[in-house]
């Protein structure tokens, strides 16, 4: 077992992360990044309530957490990195509260007037200064040579924005307002990037580089964010309203990374055109209590033909429900170098035997 980043064979993974940033086939013979776990159904939430701000980080209590847990699993999840992390909620930033509720949490809409956040300052808010508190006092409690620390993962303008108004208002305002939403946007971004560069630069550096929230090393400054509204909107509509501001956001870093869905597969030529952003794509299923998988929007195969026109510019990752029919499915037809297979399987430790630990 790989403890930590202090293992001299280390090298090799970030290496093997390298190539997959920058879409490279290598020798020895290539292969995906894998990261599996047994399929599971979500579970209601016991105690409903609202997300509050962090308290402040004990540094005593939070070194041993982070060094227990690296004793006992290691610095790996399969091929992707352990982290350590201290982000919060994004949403909070704009000033949405939080319902932790259904196995999840979701903001709730915020939205006043169309100017709420123009003299708004991020740095002012509790939730800001908790997570550059507890970043710090994280930074300090523990040996950065040692643990990678990860990026905060944003929603980026268009699911803030829909966070903020509810998806039916966003809708309403592309069509009612779109000046007004995209001065909006423009604030949010603005925030997000204040944010992001501010958490960023008190994160140690490994190589280089930095450890996005998936496990991923990126050769540089990283960011995460998600765009799953995007899915409302056409390619002519998203590209005037909605591109920009991801645009502006890939700006600010050096290697951003970008959450989406298959069911915005229509913005793939867009996000595509943006040279330092890394791909993710969701292919939806949901797995029900009952241990059936249902799946939900385009599937692996109806998808091939974007995710090959994907490969043959840059890397990308696939999450999703796996079972050896779609795993050789996905290795049959897409570049193994710069591919990463993450979800839900049946049985992990016969994948891992077959995908992973035979083909390491």
């Amino acid at each position: 077992m790989i403890r930590d980043l202090s293992d001299p064979r280390v090298d090799a993974l970030i290496q093997r992360h390298r190539n997959y940033w920058w879409n490279q086939e290598h020798n020895p013979a290539p292969r995906p990044l894998y990261q599996v776990v047994r399929a599971y159904s979500m579970a209601d939430t016991p105690d409903p309530h609202e997300l509050e701000p962090p308290p402040l980080l004990d540094q005593r209590s939070f070194r041993t957490h982070i060094e227990e847990i690296y004793d006992q699993h290691g610095l790996l999840n399969d091929d992707l990195f352990r982290l350590v992390g201290t982000g919060i909620a994004s949403e909070v930033l704009v000033g949405c509260r939080i319902a932790v509720r259904a196995g999840t949490h979701w903001a709730e809409p915020c939205f006043t007037d169309w100017n709420q956040l123009d003299k708004y300052r991020v740095q002012g808010t509790i939730w800001y200064q908790r997570l550059l508190e507890n970043t710090r006092r994280a930074v300090e409690a523990l040996d950065t040579e040692k643990y990678p620390f990860c990026c905060m993962a944003f929603r980026a303008a268009a699911d803030m924005a829909a966070a903020m108004l509810t998806a039916e208002r966003l809708c309403d305002a592309v069509l009612d307002q779109p000046g007004k939403l995209k001065d909006l946007l423009a604030r949010i971004t603005d925030v997000i990037i204040e944010t992001g560069v501010a958490h960023g630069a008190l994160l140690p550096r490994h190589q280089g580089g930095q450890f996005n929230s998936y496990g991923i090393w990126t050769p540089g400054r990283t960011v995460t964010f998600t765009v799953d509204a995007a899915t409302y909107f056409s390619p002519a509509c998203y590209e005037d309203i909605f591109l920009p501001f991801d645009q502006r956001l890939c700006a600010a870093f050096d290697t951003p990374f970008v959450h989406t869905h298959a069911s915005a597969r229509q913005h793939f030529p867009g996000w595509l055109e943006i040279p330092n952003l890394g791909l993710q794509c969701v292919i939806d299923q949901a797995y029900l209590p009952e241990g059936v998988n249902q799946p939900i929007g385009p599937q692996l195969a109806e998808l091939l033909d974007d995710f090959k026109t994907i490969r043959r510019r840059k890397s990308l990752m696939i999450y999703g429900y796996w079972d050896e029919r779609t795993l050789q499915l996905a290795l049959d037809q897409l570049p193994p170098g710069g591919c990463a297979i993450l979800g839900m399987v049946e049985d992990p430790a016969a994948i891992r035997q077959k995908y992973i630990r035979r083909a390491a």
